[in-house]
């Protein structure tokens, strides 16, 4: 049984009001400007809009507020002094390296919901539909779920673990996995938003972020689970390898 403790012990450190608040606001950036850019026009428009936006932007801001939870997840123990207290307990590797995923996990997907709830009103007050931004409620979760089980290790591993992230987010999803197409499917963002495109009929320019791609829920979800295992299994080995000082 997964140690309950240690997970709502690394859940606390992460889910400091001030930081949830701060990185909440980034993450509702996308829906924010979707609500704005959509005052003026049709109902119809005003749904495209923000299933376009969603699609080409909520990618980096989501990404970016997972990382700095992420990078946080064991630098707070570490900056804490807690780290090696932590470390003669009598837990395997695996185990801590799950626990600390589920904790992060856990507090991006406040992030991630928050964020994505800023435009589902938006879009309700604006366009006067309710139902239409529930599709991209599933997509933000899996970001959340798969961005935060590849920035835990980045934090272990890097001291300058946010400009590392951000390298990530900026060159390898930003750039590299919409140029080349052998490797998209291995961007977090693309493979959450499969699962949008599979549950809502999107418009042109939002597919068009998903690049070869293809929409598909379950493939997602298996991409992203093949994600976890792998972050989750380099962690492990970085638990067991690397000082925790």
């Amino acid at each position: 049984m997964m140690n309950f403790r240690l997970v709502t012990h690394v859940f606390g450190q992460l889910a400091r009001p001030r930081r949830l608040a701060g990185l909440t606001v980034l993450a509702a950036v996308p829906g924010l400007v979707a609500w704005i850019a959509g005052g003026g026009e049709s109902t119809v428009d005003k749904l495209d809009i923000y299933d376009i936006i969603i699609a080409t932007v909520s990618g980096a801001t989501l990404s970016i507020a997972v990382l700095v939870l992420g990078a946080a997840a064991m630098r707070d123990e570490r900056d804490s002094g807690t780290l090696p207290f932590l470390y003669l307990s009598p837990i395997p590797r695996w185990w801590f390296a799950t626990a600390t995923w589920i904790a992060a996990s856990g507090v991006s997907m406040l992030v991630a919901a928050g964020g994505w709830l800023v435009g589902w009103i938006g879009l309700g007050l604006g366009a006067g539909d309710w139902n239409h931004a529930w599709a991209a409620l599933p997509a933000y979760l899996a970001a959340a779920v798969g961005y935060s089980a590849i920035f835990i290790p980045v934090g272990y591993l890097f001291s300058r673990a946010i400009l590392v992230g951000l390298a990530y987010v900026f060159i390898w999803e930003g750039i590299l996995t919409t140029l080349i197409s052998g490797i998209a499917a291995s961007s977090v963002w693309k493979t959450a938003l499969s699962i949008f495109a599979d549950l809502r009929e999107l418009p042109r320019d939002a597919l068009d972020a998903l690049g070869p791609v293809l929409p598909g829920a379950g493939g997602g979800v298996a991409k992203l689970v093949g994600v976890v295992l792998v972050s989750l299994a380099i962690f492990t080995w970085a638990l067991r390898t690397r000082d925790a000082l």
